[in-house]
């Protein structure tokens, strides 16, 4: 989600090409050779798409503005499901939709077709309230192969015409995603002018006939670097593997992967949807943290950083202190958002309240709390001796000033410690025995060749119990529980 990138890296790359500029403006030239990487010759080097038109997603303050993103991974989602889905306003839906979506570390094939699960459910939404901005998950550097695209993908490679991605040795690319949960993944060549009119083509029908207003297009900020060196590399160790090309390959894949995307967000604008993960969108803003959201926040509106922001960091399990942290950061685009299979709304009341516009920006009183005043009675304040807030709904009583949390036995390198926070899925261990949160998160320190990114101790509830999670896990509510997401 780097805002810079896709305005700019196009510019900067062609200034180290060997060959080839782009002259007059829109006038495209042939790229360097791809000698080494595929058949040689070369696409056209597509001209930049420098300020691609804005999106403007489904943003209500009548309750708080909430994104969803995630997946049910064996099966779709259900009426009463949906039901929920419909009271967010933006909703992504995930890779792994369905039981053959899921399917890993092998995926399965095109016939799942995971994107009609998608474009169904994305109807069953928008059969509730049709203002929702609906957004597929749409790797843009990874051939899934449980989509139907990548069934797409092998007709033209098998008549000849490649989109696939190889390397200087001319040797496919396969690579596990983040995590390994998925392996044996084959990329897209957006040196291809075939590979970026398939991708684009594909989208504009999943517009037309799948619901589809928005792209989480994930990897839209990956490039082939350095400049001297190019190299693509992915997946956790030990399955983490690098491929190499030319500096001449690099630059015209790269001009091509920016052209792609800020073309793509040119496509969406008119429906109002964001490209997330692109040059004005971007996911896992740290909601609890009141001064590093109000930080991202000002650069979407100064232009400096995407300004249509899921805050999905500590968004599945916010507390009064998060819900805070937003009131008083947020601003129009700004989404409190979670990351999870299952929508968390039902377990936080709070998140559904009347809430109306903000009567004016958070400030700072003289002892430094910061308060702002929404347009149905709510007050949000931040103390920052604290560093805690604290949300006053109309008609409740003023809260008390938040306490200095007290420290929990955990490290640094632990993360922050989630009080009544489990998490869900992607066991990496058998259950360990812990007597300690620190000594749980120590276990997946040691099981960090596991693939160990997050840690839950039960001992309050089921005494000695850790459970040991990768990164396809998600947080979500439970009592007696203390989680945590290891430091990187």
């Amino acid at each position: 989600g780097n805002f810079k990138c896709h305005a700019m890296s196009l510019s900067m790359l062609l200034a180290l090409a060997t060959v080839g500029v782009v002259g007059m403006a829109g006038a495209a030239v042939s790229s360097a050779s791809s000698r080494g990487n595929s058949e040689g010759g070369g696409d056209p080097i597509p001209p930049p798409v420098p300020n691609p038109a804005r999106p403007a997603p489904y943003f209500s303050w009548d309750t708080i503005p909430l994104a969803f993103h995630g997946a049910n991974r064996s099966g779709m989602y259900n009426q009463s499901t949906v039901e929920v889905l419909a009271k967010y306003q933006m909703v992504t839906i995930e890779k792994w939709y369905t039981a053959c979506g899921s399917l890993h570390p092998i995926q399965a094939g095109p016939e799942c077709d995971v994107e009609k699960a998608m474009f169904q459910t994305f109807g069953e939404i928008h059969a509730i309230n049709s203002n929702i901005t609906t957004i597929l998950y749409y790797n843009s550097m990874f051939d899934f192969t449980m989509y139907r695209l990548a069934g797409l993908v092998n007709d033209l490679e098998a008549a000849g015409t490649r989109v696939l991605l190889r390397d200087q040795d001319d040797k496919l690319v396969i690579l596990c995603n983040d995590g390994n949960y998925y392996c044996n993944v084959t990329n897209f060549d957006w040196s291809k002018q075939a590979a970026r009119d398939l991708w684009t083509n594909h989208l504009i029908n999943a517009t037309k006939f799948g619901n589809v207003r928005g792209v989480f297009a994930d990897h839209a900020s990956s490039m082939l670097k350095p400049p001297d060196a190019p190299e693509l590399c992915n997946g956790a160790v030990p399955k983490r593997t690098c491929a190499k090309f030319t500096p001449e390959f690099a630059v015209a894949f790269n001009a091509g992967h920016s052209w792609l995307i800020n073309h793509t967000q040119d496509i969406l604008a008119p429906l109002g949807g964001p490209v997330i993960d692109g040059p004005y969108g971007k996911y896992n803003t740290d909601v609890c943290d009141f001064f590093t959201m109000r930080e991202a926040v000002q650069k979407g509106q100064n232009g400096t950083g995407p300004y249509v922001l899921e805050a999905s960091k500590g968004g599945c399990s916010p507390d009064s202190s998060c819900i805070a942290s937003y009131l008083l950061a947020a601003t129009e685009y700004t989404y409190l958002g979670c990351l999870s299979d299952e929508p968390q709304l039902p377990y936080y009341p709070d998140l559904a309240r009347p809430l109306g516009k903000p009567l004016a920006d958070a400030a700072p009183d003289a002892d430094g709390v910061w308060t702002r005043q929404f347009e149905f009675g709510a007050v949000a304040r931040w103390y920052p001796q604290t560093n805690r807030g604290t949300v006053q709904w109309r008609g409740d009583p003023m809260p008390p000033v938040p306490p200095i949390p007290p420290p929990t036995n955990v490290s640094r390198e632990c993360g922050k410690a989630l009080h009544g926070t489990t998490l869900a899925y992607d066991d990496v261990a058998p259950p360990a025995n812990a007597t300690t949160p620190e000594d749980c998160c120590n276990q997946c320190t040691a099981a960090a060749s596991a693939k160990c990114v997050g840690w839950a101790w039960h001992g309050q509830t089921v005494p000695g119990t850790c459970h040991l999670h990768g990164a396809q896990s998600n947080a979500r509510p439970q009592d007696g529980t203390i989680s945590g997401y290891m430091r990187t």
